[in-house]
This record gives C-alpha cells, structure tokens and sequence, in this order.
C-alpha cells in the first residue's frame, strides 16, 4: 500500500511495536507532531546514518503528548506501526516546515519457522545469562519477536536497519540468531574472564587431578 507521510529523520532505526520517548524542539517538528495529534496522522522515521537519509523507515503514530512546554517544546510517546520503503522524498511540502515521503509499506509477514524462533529463544536466553541481563523475552504469536530482540542483542545501527528491510519474520529470525551464535564465544570469554576476576584473592576449593 503506498501512501504520503511526513517524515522524522533521526539517527537511529524504529522498529514496529517499539515504543519511544521523544523530547521534540524544532519548529518543523513541533509543527509535525501537532498535526498528527490534530488530525490524526501517522508519520515516520527514517534512520540517518553518515549524513544521509536511508530508504526504508517505521511509520509511527504519536500515542500521548506527555508535556507542552511554554516555548512549544514537546515530550511525546510514539509507537511504530509498519515498516516501509521510501519511493519519492519531498524535501519541501506546500506550506509546512516538514519534508515528507510518498512509502510503500512493507509486507511483515508473520510466518514463523518453530525451530528456528526455538533456537533463537535459547541462544537469546543464554546470551542474557552470561552478559547478566534480568530480561527475559517469551515469543509471541501476536507481535514481531525479532523487532522485540533487535535492539538487546549488540546489533550495530546498519545491521538494526538490515532486519527492518525484511518482511518475513523468519528470515529476521535467523538473522539473529547466526549474530548471536557469532558473538557467544567472545562474550563468553568475557564472562570467564569477569568469573576469574572476581574469584580472584578468594579462597577456592580446588581438587588435584588424579594422576593414577
């Protein structure tokens, strides 16, 4: 489906079903937002990376103004709604201070492998355990697992702008789950190296080997 949005660039990926916190001061913004709460509008934000405005975004829709401020300032929550691909930017949008963006928006098909989201439950569960993260993440039918993973498990922006381009949920599953199979042994590394740290001026009981 293809349809016009005002745009938020910002240097980082949203990703649908993320909830966010936005202190909003400049005038194209506030003006942005104030729309979309008056008119009940979506937006999205594109991810920005090395000064430039990358093609795929989330579309987003403001949920609760939580503070005005006397200069116009806002505090807002948003929520990601859908992924899309920017077909044309218009950098200037009749009498508004905001750029906006014709989109098409994606497809996140919802299918899912059981023995990979299974793998990738338990690879996740482990990777918490040794960096000491009290958090724990239960797949679920009704949202996107791998949107909910993506920014917890040390994916660098582009790699978090990667996994936004992909409409099956399968496919953003196995993604994760080769990164976090690459990272484990370093961060287990570390683990041991925190284990022995902190062991270390402690007296241990230690057994001989049995030599016989």
């Amino acid at each position: 489906m293809q349809k016009f949005i005002p745009i938020f660039p910002l240097a980082m990926v949203a990703f649908p079903g993320e909830v966010l916190h936005l202190h909003i001061f400049e005038e194209r913004y506030k003006q942005l937002i104030n729309e979309c709460v008056e008119e009940d509008k979506t937006f999205g934000i594109p991810p920005v990376a090395e000064k430039r405005m990358l093609d795929y975004g989330t579309e987003m829709r403001v949920l609760r103004i939580d503070k005005r401020y006397a200069t116009g300032e806002l505090d807002i929550t948003v929520e990601g709604l859908h992924a899309f691909r920017m077909l044309e930017r218009l950098d200037e949008v009749p009498d508004k201070l905001y750029m906006g963006a014709v989109v098409d928006i994606l497809d996140n098909r919802n299918i899912l492998h059981g023995p990979t989201q299974r793998r990738l439950s338990e690879a996740v569960k482990k990777l918490f355990e040794l960096l000491e993260i009290e958090k724990e993440i239960l797949p679920s039918a009704s949202k996107y697992y791998s949107f909910e993973l993506g920014h917890l498990v040390g994916l660098e922006m582009l790699q978090e702008y990667e996994l936004l381009k992909h409409e099956s949920e399968a496919i953003r599953q196995r993604i994760l789950l080769e990164h976090i199979r690459t990272m484990l042994p370093s961060v287990q590394q570390m683990a041991d190296i925190r284990e022995r740290a902190r062991l270390n001026g402690h007296f241990r009981i230690t057994y001989p080997p049995d030599l016989k």
